[in-house]
Order: structure tokens, then sequence, then C-alpha cells
């Protein structure tokens, strides 16, 4: 932890302890009354009752509004403009009263409700006014709009009941119809199909889309599309793509009410309908409907900012969704965006959030837009947020060459005419200086897939440290382009990332700016260029990031650093399960970093003279890529890189094969020996790097170890993750017995004296609960909750909680067995390339025998990769336009998917002119050669 953010975070504390004497003090309980004057006998009773009295004394003296416990029903979204602006002497605090719980909930509660029976157990009961909502809670549990398939509480992932896959589709966004199998299909007739939103993935899995029914073609089991599709980039769109077709569900369809659990409103006759879990007494809940989709906005405008702003101790929840409104594509990265969240900010400076907990809102948690300084989210829990997190995106017209992919490579080349040259932003409209510290991301993205915990893009200098960020569908930290750096990411602790999504790791960013042409490898990258947008350098250091299950495409690489990522600084990394990937891209220094994996480390698409340095790392190879059954026996898995040698600086790296300790291949080409003759690793070695203890997550290397020669020192393992009361396990499932330890809220010395209290019980620690003194060991299944709470009886900070299972046998991923065993259990055979096949000079090879090909070729996923093409024998090719990185996908309208597809094409169309239908980067060639 930084020095300005220590001091920051003793002041918050302190400063939320003593009411100051020069302070202006407002009330709000829920029961009072706004026509008072907020004293603390006389309290207004909601926020907008505040702010009248918040407005007339703001900036001119401290002000503090003092929230007592309950839940505070915004009717609609709460604005703070300039006029409420502190300053650095008279901040604006806007905080829950100290141990008191305060719920900012953006829903109405239904009152008055009169309930009959419709059929099969479902009730229904007529609204007293319209309403639109989509986000319905009962007794404050969320609750499933009507669906199909039924959602899967067990497993409610794609990989559950609650998904289905298409048989076939258009593919390309936006899609007009899907078909799906009849035989599985509901058998229900819709007598509206066009009240539905169909949520489905695309093809090639990087998120999911959301679009309204327009109608069902039973005859030809097609669902067919209206609106939608915006949801995120590229072309591709609902089909069969690698790995499987699109898994996808329909929600909002009234027949397909027909479990417990499930709702539907009928707009046009202001029907409720509701089938109640059985037990329940519908005249005995609380039924709540989300009215906003944002709780707050604040915001101006560079010029006039609102600033000196604080908002502590809130649980802010129940917001309407927005996957249905308006998104915007995000440069050339695959993201789109809709610019709003539970907080939005724009135009503001020196705003703080801290121990605010937000959970089931409809979208993102906190949003800052365009122009915002200084802001930080300090201590904060995000929880099935529908979307991301924490959003900090800047405004397209501040980057000086802002592109999408809704424009084609032609209008890419095209936009080059008189380029603007001057390096970093055309205006200060975009976030810079902003920190997310000390904060707890998880299960969040409930219905945008393309989601993050943190999400940056057109920013500047953002900080991420201290967060545990795990159970999300994609990226934990994504940095959407190169514009502008000088972001830090450090003590973060990320795990169980690219849950329902691939070809992507749980760091992700991209780099697709002034420099980066098209993609297509060497030649398509101006490295004169990188620095204009990659102004400052990107650091990662001191993160764990592991991988502990099988990802849905090849990879899932813990640091992803895709197409274009220039101008990086990685040091101090564990990296468990995964590797590294260094895509397309410049200036990117990677050392003093541990990966141990089945998945070998991913260099890919590379340009002579990239200035890249690897050294001082140590690379062990462990165990079988999930899914496979063959162990990895190579520590690099190049493609499309130079013939020559890699980089500035690739030495003095410390390389160990447990599954094999003889075998000294650095990747399916070299030995390392004949790796040393390219100029690589010339001075590395291969040997155990003796790690002191790996079974309890110690990876400290001993004195005696081989890699302290190279220049590798030991780094903190002890401090990754938010440090808040936290509960440390290796896993949740154990056989016989569980060590569990608890670890207090690092806050506890700067307040009262305070203690871990905990329960086995699942129920809500207490003073009255037992102190936590000593490890705990765990025999039978526990929910385990633990908190730190001083001698007042004051929660400091969040509950702690998991749940610990006994079960028959603990599911170890093959890499983690094999590094506790110190050897690999079974034979291994040295790997070698793909088959290669010469066809006129070129060396071809079927693009799924190497699946980081398919990366590389930038999602191509079948076809004949082109790896090289002769100077002399491939004459003939090269004269007819074809390259080195193409991939051949049909001939003479034949689709070829592999080499013997191909020779089977040759030999059916010998005396024929052949026609090429070939992939280069994004674009689509056409080639022919006369017979």
């Amino acid at each position: 932890m930084n020095t300005f953010m220590r001091i920051l975070t003793l002041w918050i504390v302190f400063s939320l302890n003593i009411l100051s004497a020069n302070a202006l003090d407002i009330y709000v309980n829920p029961n009072g009354n706004d026509n008072n004057k907020g004293t603390k006998k006389k309290p207004v009773a909601t926020i907008y009752g505040a702010l009248k009295i918040v407005e007339k004394y703001a900036s001119t003296e401290e002000v503090n509004v003092w929230f007592a416990e309950g839940k505070y029903y915004f009717n609609k979204t709460v604005v703070l403009g300039k006029e409420f602006s502190g300053s650095e002497e008279f901040p604006v605090k806007f905080a829950a009263v100290p141990g008191e719980k305060v719920i900012f909930s953006g829903a109405e509660k239904l009152e008055g409700l009169i309930w009959e029976e419709h059929k099969n157990g479902i009730l229904k009961t007529q609204l007293p006014e319209a309403k639109n909502f989509n986000q319905l809670f009962v007794n404050e549990e969320r609750q499933i709009r009507a669906r199909f398939p039924d959602y899967d509480y067990e497993d409610p992932l794609r990989s559950g009941k609650g998904y289905q896959n298409v048989v076939d589709g258009t593919n390309h966004r936006p899609d007009k119809w899907f078909s799906y199998d009849p035989e599985i299909f509901t058998k229900k007739d819709w007598s509206n199909p066009t009240t539905g939103i169909v949520h489905a993935f695309q093809s090639h899995n990087w998120g999911n889309m959301q679009y309204r029914v327009a109608g069902v073609a039973k005859d030809e089991n097609k669902i067919l599309l209206g609106e939608g599709a915006w949801q995120l980039q590229r072309d591709h769109g609902i089909g069969a793509g690698r790995g499987s077709s699109s898994p996808f569900y329909i929600e909002n369809i009234f027949e397909e009410l027909d479990v417990p659990g499930e709702w539907f409103l009928d707009s046009e006759t202001n029907t409720l309908y509701y089938y109640p879990f059985e037990q329940m007494d519908i005249n005995d809940v609380l039924i709540e409907a989300a009215t906003v989709k944002d709780h707050i906005n604040i915001i101006s405008t560079s010029e006039d900012p609102v600033h000196h702003i604080e908002f502590h101790g809130f649980t802010f929840t129940q917001s309407n969704t927005t996957f249905m409104e308006k998104y915007e594509p995000l440069s050339r990265g695959d993201w789109a965006i809709h610019r709003g969240g539970a907080i939005f900010m724009e135009g503001t400076e020196d705003i703080i959030i801290s121990d605010c907990n937000f959970e089931y809102t409809g979208g993102n948690g906190v949003f800052m837009s365009k122009y915002n300084r200084r802001n930080s989210v300090l201590n904060s829990r995000f929880y099935h947020t529908g979307e991301s997190g924490v959003c900090f995106v800047g405004d397209p017209n501040a980057v000086r060459h802002y592109l999408t992919w809704d424009q084609s490579p032609e209008e890419w080349m095209a936009a080059r005419e008189n380029m603007d040259l001057e390096p970093g932003p055309k205006s200060d409209n975009y976030p810079a200086e902003c920190v997310v510290d000390n904060c707890i991301m998880y299960e969040i993205g409930d219905y945008g897939k393309q989601t993050s915990g943190v999400i940056v893009s057109m920013s500047s200098k953002i900080t991420v440290s201290h967060c545990d960020i795990y159970n999300i569908p994609r990226a934990g930290i994504t940095v959407n382009d190169g514009t502008w750096g000088g972001h830090i990411i450090e003590f973060n602790d990320i795990w169980e990332t690219v849950r329902e999504s691939g070809e992507h790791g749980p760091f992700n960013s991209w780099g697709r700016e002034r420099f980066w042409l098209s993609g297509k490898g060497e030649g398509e990258m101006i490295k004169e260029q990188v620095l204009l947008d990659a102004v400052d350098p990107v650091i990662i250091r001191n993160n764990r990031i592991s991988n502990f299950r099988k990802s849905l495409s090849a990879g899932n690489w813990t640091i992803d650093l895709d197409d274009g990522s220039s101008n990086y600084q990685i040091y101090n990394n564990l990296s468990l399960g995964s590797t590294l990937k260094l895509r397309d891209g410049y200036y990117r220094k990677v050392w003093n970093n541990i990966h141990i994996s089945a998945v070998p480390i991913g260099w890919h698409c590379w340009p002579a003279e990239s200035e890249d340095e690897f050294y001082s790392n140590i690379n062990v190879i462990a165990g079988e890529v999930e899914g496979s059954a063959e162990p990895t026996t190579i520590f690099i898995k190049p493609a499309r890189l130079p013939n020559a040698k890699l980089g500035k600086n690739i030495d003095n790296n410390l390389y160990y094969n447990i599954n094999k300790p003889s075998l000294d291949r650095i990747s399916p080409e070299f030995t390392l020996r004949a790796w040393n003759k390219t100029g690589n690793d010339i001075n590395s070695e291969f040997a155990d790097p003796l790690f002191s203890d790996p079974a309890m997550g110690n990876y400290y290397v001993s004195e005696n170890s081989p890699a302290l020669g190279l220049g590798f020192e030991n780094f903190d393992m002890e401090n990754f993750g938010h440090r808040m009361t936290k509960i440390i396990s290796f896993g949740t499932e154990f056989e016989d017995q569980i060590v569990v330890k608890i670890k207090a809220d690092q806050r506890t010395g700067e307040t009262r004296k305070s203690n871990i209290h905990y329960t086995v019980d699942g129920s809500i620690p207490t003073l009255k609960s037992p102190i936590y003194k000593d490890s705990l060991v765990l025999k039978t299944n526990t929910k385990l909750k633990a908190a730190t709470i001083n001698s007042s009886g004051t929660l400091i900070g969040f509950i702690a909680e998991k749940d610990f299972n006994k079960v028959e046998e603990v599911y170890i991923p093959s890499w983690y067995r094999t590094v506790i065993d110190g050897s690999y259990d079974g034979d291994v055979k040295d790997e070698k390339s793909a088959v290669v096949m010469i066809w006129n000079g070129a060396a071809l090879v079927t693009i799924q025998d190497d699946p980081d090909l398919i990366d590389a070729a930038g999602g191509v996923d079948y076809g004949c990769f082109i790896k090289k093409i002769d100077d002399k024998e491939g004459a003939k090719l090269k004269a007819a336009g074809f390259k080195p990185y193409m991939t051949i996908r049909k001939v003479n309208g034949i689709v070829v998917y592999t080499l013997e597809d191909f020779q089977k094409v040759l030999r059916t169309e010998r005396n024929k002119t052949l026609e090429f239908e070939c992939i280069s980067g994004y674009e689509t060639l056409i080639f022919k050669l006369e017979k």
C-alpha cells in the first residue's frame, strides 16, 4: 500500500468516527420527514430532502450527511451537480452512521396487492398503475423472469441446464435468426413471442448478446431476431462456432412461467404473475420492483467539475438491467459498453467511494465516464452486478485516431490519410489518476458476459491494487486499448475467471492504436508510432493470478497481452495454472515472474526489433492442459514469429519440466541448444527451482535455488488481494478435514480494540460469537462466516464467508498435483510440430492442430494455415498474392477444414483453374491459380 493510500484510508476512518465540532451534521432517518431541518431530533426522511440542505452550505463549511439504519428507496436517479461540491477544506460526506446497515434501493415496494389464483400454482395481481420493470425481488431475493430453459440454481453458468445450444445461425452480427433442436426445445406455443429477450453467446465465445424476439418460425425451427447485438463488437454472431454452438436462453415469455420463483409482467394489462415457492404466504412477503437504472449521477464538466464528495458505508442494490439500453463500441478492443452504473460519474474530481456494497444491480457498479481525476473506490464489495464492477471509460473525441470494429480494415487504412501524429490525448476528457483499492469483486456479470471486475478504456494512470476478483465470466481486469497507459496493477488476487468465455486471460489487454495497421503480422505495425498512444508504461506487478479449471478455448493465459499491447512492465507476478501471452506489440519487459502450468507461454506475431525483454523468470511445466490426456513437454508455443533472434533480451531464465526433467525442448521446433543458436536464452538453465512449500502456496525459492544465480529474487507472497477480513484455505473441498485460517481487517489498529468473531452455521457473527484465536480444523460441511468487530459491536468492513464441503475425492488439477508430487505419473512423449504439408513451395498446417495459431490468426478456427513460403519454390504463389500467415478456407467454393480436405480438393479439381478464399488478418481475399 503506497503512502498516499495509507494516509487516505486513515483519514476516512478517523473522519467517520469523530463528528467534527466544526461540521454541519445533517441526519436522515426513514422515519423522518423531508420538511424537517435535518437535525438529530428532527431528521429528514430521504436523500432528496437532505440535498436541499446540503446545497445551501456545500463548500462553505464541512457537511456530513448521516443516514440511520434502514432501507431508502430511490424513485428517481439522484443527480449531484457542481452546486453540491465540497472543497479540500470543507468536503461533503454522505455516510451511514457507524455500525448501522444502510441500503440504497433502486426499487419500490409493491404494497396492497390483491392476489388471485391464475392456474397451476401461478398467482396474478393487478398493479394499481402502469409499471415497467425487469428485476423483481421477493424478500430481497432476486426472482427469475419466466424463461426457457428454466434457470439452473445448481449451475447457473452456460455449463448448466439453463442453456441450450443453437443448431445453426447466421453467425454474423446483427443476426436475423437462429435454429433450435425441436426435440429438446419447448413444446409450448407462445401467444406473444415478441415480449421475449434472447441471451445468446457469440459463436467464438468472446461474450454474449441480447436480442428482442421478432417471432418464431416453427416450421423451420427458427427463432427470428429483432433489435439487439450491440452488447459487444466484432462480426461473429450466433452460430455453430468453435468449441460448441452458441448457448442461449430466452426470457420474458409468459407461457414459460412454469416453476416456482419465476414471474412475468404483462405490460399491456398491467398484470403481474408470480409462481410462489411452496409454503410461501404471498401476503406475508416483501415484494419490490426495480424502478431506476442508476442510483446516483455525479455530473458536470472538466471546466467546472463536481468535487470533494464522499459516499461511505452504503449498500447499492435492486436497479433495472441495462443490456437493452444504448451501448457504444470501445475503440478496437472487443468491447461495447453502456455508460451507466449504480454510481455514475462524469466531470468529477476527488470523489471517494468507500466501504460501499454493490449487489444485484442490473448494470455496472461504479462508472467513471470522460473527465474524472483523483477519484477513489476503496474497501468496497461488488457482488452479482449485472455487468462490470468498476469502469473507467474516456471520451472517444479525446483520442486522436479513434476507430472501432464497426469500420472495415479498408476504412482503417483510409483514415490514416493526413492522420494526426501528435502524441497523447487531444483533450482532458478522460479518467486519470484514479484508484480502486482493497475491494472484493465476485459473481459479477450476471447478464453481460463481456464484462470485468475493472475495465479501463481511454484512460491514464489508473491504479488497481489489493483486490480479490473471482467467479466471473471473462477477465478480472481489462485494459481495452493502448490509450494512454501509466496504469499500475498490483497486489491483486485473481482466480476463477474466464468461466463462460474463451480465448482470454484473467488480465487481458489490447492495443490496436495508430501504430497497429491490421494485425496481419510483420510489416503491419509502425514502431515509430507506438508511443504516440502508449505514452506511459503499464505496470503489472506483485499479483497472484490462478487458473484451476479447464478453459473454453486454448490458452486462457493468466496475463494475456493481446493484439498490439505495448509498453508494459511485468514483474513479481505468480501465475498458477496458466502463463503469459505476448502478441504483436513493442516494448514489453517481463522479468522476475513465476509461471507454473501445463499451458505453454504464448509468443505470437512479434515484429522484428520488438524491443521485448524476457529474463530472470522461473518457468515450470507440470501436468496436462485441462481436458487433454497428453502431458505438456514444451515451454513456449510460438506463432508467426520472425526468423531471427527474438526481442531485445531473452535470457537468464530458469526452465524446469517436472513432467520429464531430462527433456530440454523449449518449443516444438527447438531444443535448448538449437534455441541458443538463434541467440535466445544463451545463459538460461534447465533445473529444479526448489520451491519452499508449493502444497501450502509458498513459492519462495530456497537459498540454494539455481534461479537466484540467474538474477531471480524472491518477492512478497503474503499480501495478495484485499486486506479486509479474509478466510484463508487451499480450496473449499476436503476428504477428511481442512485447515482454515482467518485474517482480521487490517484497519483494526485504527479503531478501538477489536477481534475476529466467527460462526460455523451460516449465522451472522456478533460479539457473542466465538473469538478466533488459531487455525480452525473443519471435518464436516460448514458455512463459515467471520467478521472483525470492535468492542462497541461495530463491524469493520464486510463479513467474510465460505462454504466448505466434505467430498469423497477432491478434484486437483493435473498441473497442481504434479507440482505437489514432484513428478508426473504417466508416460511423456516428446512433443513435435504439427504435421506440415509442402505445396508449391508453401508450408501448410491444419490450423486446428495448433490452437495457438487460431489465436494468432485473429480467431480463424478452420482451414490450412500458411506458415512460410519459399522464395524460389513458392514464386508462383507469391506472384498470385499468397503470403505467409494467411489461412486457406475454400478452394473453388469447397470448404477445406484440414490438410486432408485440401489434398482431396486438389485431386478432384486438378484440371481446373483454382480459386482460393483466404483469411489474412481480418480480411477475406480471393486468389486464382491457372491450371
